[in-house]
């Protein structure tokens, strides 16, 4: 069904194109690419382009190299595609002239300064009248809302991922290591069907689950302990991403009380979450009512949430530092979290759809897993 979308979603940028500053737009995003032609290969480096997309009012051309030539005509239907073997700034250079493109915006905040200057150079050296534009945000407000399809898709990738962590659980021991973990999640994530992992695992216990962005290690994982797990599947390129802190054994006192605050916490804001509400008021909310519960030294500084779909992260952002407005069918991640430096810590993260009036939890996993004795 998503398939069927490429051509519509085209063609409203390219109806958004009159209203710019520029004839024709160049998109280097691999997730922006995909969206708008379901040419699908990911750039893992800011100095890796594989598909350069140009779009006009009345024209469409996508240049790969030989690598994604037959890839590229088997996933775009009626699109031109371009292949190249030469340097990227003289293809760009010979497409503007085939394209009979005067002034050229492009995606900011994907053209590294490099590459800038390159393509600079070279229109110069070939005597071009071409002006090149830096711009963002052309594709992305059309991405922040999902379609059905999109959401089902989103929702699929979770249930992969949730289902993954409930056969991982099932088989953990004490004498495991942080990094086995990971592997028997992925491994897990994989067998379901899922195509790929939305970003590397996190599983870290103890002291290292204070981290919040730790990198699993040797590090035996022991009873007794908090085991903090943050993970996610994609799927037809739509991503999932959720945590879960469990014990192996009894929780202690003070992690069970600091638990049940972090749950209060995300109910709270969840609560308080719908179409046009203000992302860093909600997330103030959060901040507050932690100081309130005793752990103002101890809460999270990273950011409330994000949102999510083909991107792990991408708009909006829910933070104290930036200040947006949710809008209906939107997804985004609830995740607050508490950690206590050499100690443990704890996240919850929950993914939700922003509707009019509330908001739809997509999680399936009920969060009194969070503190499961699963030994």
């Amino acid at each position: 069904m998503i398939s069927n979308s490429y051509k519509i979603r085209m063609q409203k940028i390219q109806e958004r194109l009159k209203e710019t500053s520029y004839d024709a737009y160049l998109i280097c995003n691999a997730e922006n690419r995909y969206y708008l032609t379901g040419f699908f290969a990911d750039d893992y480096h800011i100095d890796e382009i594989s598909g350069y997309l140009f779009i006009k009012e009345n024209d469409v051309l996508l240049a790969v190299d030989s690598r994604y030539i037959t890839q590229a005509e088997a996933q775009t239907g009626d699109i031109e595609v371009l292949c190249y073997n030469k340097l990227p700034e003289k293809m760009v250079t010979e497409v503007l002239k085939k394209m009979s493109i005067s002034s050229l915006g492009f995606e900011k905040s994907r053209i590294s300064v490099g590459l800038y200057e390159k393509l600079q150079r070279t229109i110069l050296d070939q005597n071009l009248k071409v002006r090149l534009i830096p711009d963002d945000g052309l594709v992305e407000a059309d991405r922040l809302t999902k379609a059905p399809e999109e959401i089902d898709a989103i929702q699929k990738s979770l249930h992969i991922a949730e289902q993954a962590f409930l056969k991982t659980i099932a088989s953990l021991t004490p004498t495991m290591t942080e990094k086995e973990i990971a592997w028997l999640l992925e491994t897990e994530i994989r067998q379901l069907g899922a195509d790929s992992l939305s970003f590397p695992t996190i599983v870290a216990a103890g002291p290292n689950a204070a981290l919040p962005h730790a990198t699993p290690s040797d590090q035996v994982v022991g009873e007794n302990t908090p085991i903090l797990f943050d993970w996610g599947a994609r799927m037809n390129g739509y991503c999932s991403d959720t945590s879960r802190t469990v014990v192996l054994g009894k929780p202690g006192n003070d992690f069970v009380n600091a638990f049940k605050a972090l749950v209060d916490t995300q109910h709270l804001v969840t609560e308080e979450m719908a179409s046009e509400k203000n992302t860093k008021v909600i997330t103030q909310k959060a901040h507050d009512y932690l100081e309130k519960r005793g752990f103002k030294a101890t809460k999270f500084a990273h950011g409330l949430g994000h949102g999510i779909g083909l991107a792990t992260h991408e708009a909006p952002s829910l933070s104290l530092l930036r200040e947006k407005t949710l809008k209906h069918n939107t997804i985004v991640t609830v995740e607050p979290g508490i950690y206590i430096p050499n100690k443990w810590g704890i996240r919850v993260e929950n993914m939700v759809v922003v509707k009019n009036d509330s908001v739809e939890v997509l999680n399936q996993l009920p969060v009194h897993y969070d503190i499961l004795n699963i030994l």
